[in-house]
């Protein structure tokens, strides 16, 4: 295998990464339960650990353990409270996080046993083979196992259907997870976020294709403000995919326009809007929302931020979007600093630090 395949093999898993994450960032729950919270935790470790693998610091042994350990925990989590109003709906971290996983874990099974040069097995052979391969006493597999008998004789387990759904994601077993999520739209009566869950996990399921069956879904999910931008910018996908980049882009530049300026999803969105703008040929500058206004440069936004951070410092959250702005802008100096007031706020946020090594590199002199 040569090194420009294997190059360009990463570089299009980064990009994949960025287009699923991107819409996963769009919902800010509310306070959660603190079972909800230990969630969050674990699945932030769980991204922890892909960093970890990126930077070399555990091989692929290891970290395949540790995964297996926080699955184990998280499907160990007390499932037969009802969660409170709202606490279904998944962190934005978290799923982001779980999401990441993916494509590494995808990485490590390919490497081992992948090849361009060999030829398909049939699809059949596959699956009999990977459900052979399966310990079902250990790791993911033997928890979502677990879970899947606890809804057997919990059929009406709303919260379990939802971690269901979500540890079927992390496993890559999309169909299954948009399955759960059905299942969990119908106890909770279709409520809007969990229907707009169903939705994300159609579009995992059909490879990042807004189906008519998902577009559907965010339709109904509008209902519910939270969750309304991630419907919105998957809406807009869908004019993309359409062939329609205008309607995309319009629908993307309201977005922008309605989002607070410290919306953590508000870089990726402008990184969206710019990338696309350039590839339908259109200037960024002669965009307007729909009421005719023009949207303020990125710039502009990302300086109304660090102002906004200025008169109320105390913000480790709002330090950390102001980082991932800067970065985004490629300004890995000023995203250093920002950082490291973030760092200095949450000291022993894993997630932080890593991200304040990234801007360190990135702003070494080349």
């Amino acid at each position: 295998m040569s090194l420009g395949f294997v190059l360009a093999l990463l570089a299009l898993t980064l990009l994949a990464m960025g287009l699923v994450v991107a819409p996963l960032l769009w919902r800010r729950p509310p306070s959660v339960s603190s079972e909800a919270y230990n969630l969050a935790v674990y699945r932030d470790q769980l991204a922890e650990i892909e960093r970890d693998v990126g930077r070399g610091v555990l091989d692929a042994d290891e970290a395949e353990s540790a995964r297996a350990e926080i699955a184990r925990r998280i499907l160990a989590l007390p499932q037969g409270r009802a969660a409170p109003a709202g606490a279904a709906r998944g962190s934005p971290v978290l799923i982001a996080g779980a999401v990441m996983v993916l494509p590494f874990a995808a990485w490590t099974l390919y490497w081992g046993l992948g090849s361009p040069t060999l030829p398909d097995d049939p699809f059949a052979a596959r699956h009999a083979q990977a459900q052979a391969t399966i310990n079902p006493n250990t790791g993911m597999a033997a928890a979502v196992a677990k879970l899947a008998d606890h809804l057997h004789d919990h059929p009406d387990d709303l919260t379990g259907w939802i971690l269901m759904a979500r540890s079927q994601i992390d496993l890559g077993r999309y169909h299954d997870a948009a399955d759960a999520y059905r299942r969990a739209a119908q106890l909770s009566n279709q409520r809007p976020d969990i229907v707009g869950d169903w939705g994300e996990a159609l579009v995992l399921e059909a490879g990042g294709t807004v189906t008519d069956a998902a577009k559907a879904d965010f339709e109904a999910a509008m209902k519910d403000p939270p969750s309304a931008p991630r419907s919105r910018y998957y809406l807009a996908l869908a004019e993309l995919q359409r062939g329609d980049a205008k309607a995309a882009l319009q629908g993307w530049v309201d977005l922008a326009a309605d989002s607070a300026p410290d919306a953590e999803y508000m870089p990726l969105l402008q990184r969206r809007i710019a990338d696309t703008a350039k590839q339908a040929g259109i200037d960024p500058a002669t965009l307007r929302t729909s009421s005719g206004k023009p949207l303020p440069s990125p710039e502009a936004m990302v300086a109304s931020l660090a102002a906004k951070l200025q008169e109320h410092p105390e913000d480790p959250d709002g330090w950390a979007r102001l980082g991932r702005s800067y970065m985004v802008l490629g300004q890995p100096d000023k995203a250093v600093d920002a950082y490291e007031r973030a760092v200095k706020l949450k000291p022993d946020d894993a997630a932080l630090k890593a991200a304040l090594e990234q801007a360190e590199a990135a702003a070494k002199p080349k």
